[in-house]
């Protein structure tokens, strides 16, 4: 192939800059990369009215040039669309949907649909792949679509006998175009307080630590692992053990699961874990917020206490996904 003789940007009244090298202005400003731009975008969702199509919310993507290597589409949906049909299923089975962005351009593809208006377009619109793997979870699984520009979104999982798509029918598939991370944060805290024993058969902050945590404005999602070196006490114990971010009215608690220590026959000390993920509400986004453990004692004769000069840390990494 030879060198483009016009490369982005010559300018002057002459030179002709061809689309092949704006594509691959595309290309290289997302890291080669195809996706959603912000973890909102291009969502679809049931109809407020529950019917036989789903909207599509406003948004950005990156789509991949599947005819050529090193070039990409931008697409931009500027309002939410209300109408992209989803066709009925019969009384014999039922089916899997696909809904993408494309992007036809049929100076490229000779299959590409030719838009009435060519200065204006449109040269991309909302598809829907019918009959698709139930599977799927991206236009190249789905035979047939090999040289399809485009982006999936959704996949619309139908029963048999249906006409209306239900948000519990609706898999989101979007991805974004670059993932943010805010890779692992080591944080160490004070020793944890002796004397403080888990004895409750309702939820309380146990022990007596906790973390002021920074939330990232562009995370949607934390993940937190937070441990510490206890005791327990002769007898069998068990209950469960949480993770709690926010304080006063305000808390978010996640990563519940059940503890069930035997009977050490003596006082003993244990690793407490506490463990999981969190999606960040809105309100909490670009602020300062307490993160703590909850727990509660549900079964046995023994309980779970905290002692002197043990270590008490917290891992917790923020991320962007779609949302």
């Amino acid at each position: 192939m030879a060198l483009d003789g016009v490369p982005w940007f010559i300018g002057g009244p002459d030179a002709e800059h061809g689309p092949n090298v704006a594509r691959l202005l595309a290309y290289l400003a997302a890291n080669g990369n195809e996706g959603i731009v912000d973890p909102r975008d291009l969502k679809v969702a049931a109809l407020d009215v529950p019917g036989a199509a789903v909207k599509v919310g406003s948004g950005a993507a990156s789509i991949l040039n599947a005819l050529a290597t090193q070039e990409a589409y931008t697409v931009q949906n500027k309002n939410t669309d209300p109408s992209v049909l989803i066709a009925a299923t019969g009384s014999s089975s039922g089916r899997s949907d696909m809904v993408i962005v494309r992007v036809d351009n049929p100076y490229v593809d000779g299959n590409a649909q030719a838009p009435a208006d060519p200065a204006n377009g449109p040269y991309t619109r909302f598809d829907v792949l019918v009959g698709v793997p139930s599977t799927a979870r991206d236009i190249s699984d789905v035979p047939g679509q090999e040289g399809t520009s485009g982006l999936a979104l959704a996949r619309i999982d139908l029963p048999k006998s249906t006409g209306t798509v239900t948000s519990a029918m609706i898999t989101d598939l979007r991805k974004l175009m670059n993932p943010w991370s805010s890779g692992s944060i080591m944080l160490q805290g004070a020793p944890a307080s002796g004397g403080s024993n888990l004895t409750g058969s309702g939820f309380a902050f146990w022990p007596d630590n906790s973390y002021a945590i920074d939330i990232p404005k562009q995370a949607t999602h934390m993940i937190a692992r937070l441990e510490f070196q206890g005791g327990q006490t002769a007898g069998q114990v068990g209950g469960q053990i949480r993770l709690v971010l926010g304080s006063g009215s305000d808390l978010y608690p996640f990563g519940t699961y059940s503890y069930n220590y035997p009977d050490p026959g003596q006082k003993s000390r244990a690793e407490v874990v506490a463990a999981g993920e969190l999606k960040l509400p809105s309100s909490v986004k670009g602020t300062t917020q307490t993160l703590r453990v909850q727990g509660l004692r549900s079964s046995g004769t023994g309980n779970l206490f905290t002692v002197d000069s043990t270590y008490y840390n917290a891992q917790i990494q923020f991320v962007s996904r779609p949302a």
